[in-house]
């Protein structure tokens, strides 16, 4: 049982810091040419901003592969960056599909996933 909820923890991880290249990409050919002229100014924050999530992405799923390493090594203090992820990625995916679309579904799947294989990771660990 360990393994595989070490695994899907680790695929949970990856699958968060890949979401950062999809999210990222979907700037040049989906959510600039749906923005109306605005001014450069703003435009080029807006990017910023863009692609500041999409790093914020990326370093969320750098944190959870460390984190995964670390439980493997029978640290369970660091649960609670995973715990964290988790709760961050519940909310927004929430929000998301009743705002935005069942598409946010997928965050609270990871949600879910990242809170049982912690769970079982950080308690297997404390039993053994």
């Amino acid at each position: 049982m360990r393994k595989l909820a070490s695994w899907i923890f680790l695929l949970t991880a990856v699958s968060v810091g890949l979401g950062a290249f999809g999210h990222g990409s979907q700037w040049h050919s989906h959510v600039r040419p749906a923005l109306p002229p605005l001014e450069p100014h703003l435009l080029e924050l807006l990017k910023l901003v863009w692609y500041w999530v999409s790093g914020a992405m990326f370093t969320l799923g750098v944190l959870l592969v460390w984190t995964w390493w670390r439980l493997q090594r029978g640290d369970r203090q660091v649960a609670v960056v995973a715990w964290l992820v988790g709760l961050f990625y519940l909310v927004e995916g929430i929000y998301g599909a009743l705002y935005l679309g069942p598409f946010f579904l997928l965050f609270v799947l990871q949600a879910a996933l990242l809170f049982a294989t912690t769970w079982l990771l950080a308690g297997l660990r404390r039993a053994a």
